[in-house]
C-alpha cells in the first residue's frame, strides 16, 4: 500500500510539473547595425529598435481548450517598447518617414508622428536618439546608414 501511495505521489507531481508553463524562446531585437548601408521598400520600417523582451510561452490548458491541450503565447516583459520608422516616400526634395511605438505588445497611438525632413538642409536626419544618414530616396525605397541610435 504504501509502495502504491508513493507511485500516486510521484505521478501528481510530474503532471502538475508538466501543466506549468514552459519558455519556449526569449529574445531583444534590433534591426539595424550601426553604419551598415541598407535600402528598405517604401512602407517597410526600416529601423525598429526593441527594449525589454518578448518570450513565446507554451503553457497547458486542456484538451477542452486545444486540440493538443497546449497553447503557445507571446508575452512582453513591464519594460517593452518597440520603436519603428517607416519610410513613406518623397515629395520633391523633403522625404516623409514615419513613426510608431507599441508598449507591452500594443500600438500606442499616442506615440504615432508622421516627420518631414528637406533633404537639401542636410542628408542626415535625426529623430530622439537615431541619427539617419540618407544615402538615397525616391518613391520606391530608401538607402540609408544609421549613424547613431
Amino acid at each position: 500500500m504504501r509502495k502504491i501511495q508513493i507511485l500516486y505521489f510521484i505521478l501528481m507531481v510530474a503532471f502538475i510539473a508538466g501543466c506549468a508553463s514552459t519558455v519556449l524562446e526569449r529574445k531583444t531585437f534590433k534591426s539595424y547595425a550601426i553604419g551598415k548601408q541598407s535600402t528598405t521598400p517604401i512602407g517597410i520600417p526600416f529601423l525598429i529598435d526593441q527594449d525589454g523582451s518578448v518570450e513565446k510561452v507554451k503553457t497547458w490548458v486542456g484538451i477542452l481548450y486545444s486540440p493538443d491541450g497546449w497553447k503557445i503565447e507571446k508575452r512582453y516583459s513591464e519594460d517593452f517598447v518597440r520603436k519603428e520608422l517607416i519610410y513613406s516616400g518623397k515629395s520633391g526634395d523633403t522625404v516623409e518617414i514615419s513613426y510608431r511605438e507599441f508598449r507591452g505588445g500594443l500600438a500606442a497611438p499616442a506615440f504615432y508622428q508622421n516627420l518631414k525632413y528637406d533633404l537639401l538642409e542636410s542628408r542626415i536626419v535625426t529623430f530622439q536618439n537615431f541619427r539617419v544618414d540618407i544615402i538615397n530616396a525616391d518613391n520606391q525605397s530608401i538607402t540609408y546608414r544609421i549613424v547613431r541610435d
